[in-house]
């Protein structure tokens, strides 16, 4: 039989390895398009981050609205991938053609890391700063 030290130790094994299991799940490494960020992400926040920052874009509903959708899919996403899901989306979002078309993108992808702060979705980045860094930067 074993002894109660032996099992406690056990007990402590097994919660770690549980623990680092869990860990990993959760890791950004996970943080691909696929798997925990959708395949085509944050489709609100496309519409809304182009009504913020490029005039003449129609938005197909009011402001308010377009921000909550945005809000609720970007929360949908793992904390950890927050700002890799923006970046994703900006990468789905091709520049239309012309100088006012690379304009616009260009300040869309400017904006789009703002989408965490507390103005906009009022969000904390798992680095524990209320903003993502510049998109290039995101692993």
């Amino acid at each position: 039989m074993p002894s109660r030290n032996h099992l406690v130790l056990s007990a402590a094994v097994l919660l770690a390895v549980l623990a680092a299991a869990a860990e990993a799940v959760r890791s950004p490494s996970c943080c691909v398009p696929g798997q925990a960020i959708p395949l085509r992400p944050l489709r609100g926040c496309r519409w809304y981050v182009a009504s913020r920052t490029c005039g003449g874009v129609v938005p197909r509903l009011p402001a308010e609205a377009m921000k909550a959708m945005c809000c609720r899919q970007l929360e949908a996403v793992p904390a950890e991938c927050w700002c890799k899901a923006l970046r994703v989306m900006m990468e789905g979002t091709s520049p239309s053609a012309g100088l006012r078309g690379q304009v616009c993108w260009h300040a869309q992808a400017e904006f789009a890391p703002a989408v965490v702060t507390e103005a906009e979705c009022g969000l904390t980045a798992i680095h524990g700063r209320p903003f993502c860094d510049a998109l290039s930067a995101e692993s």
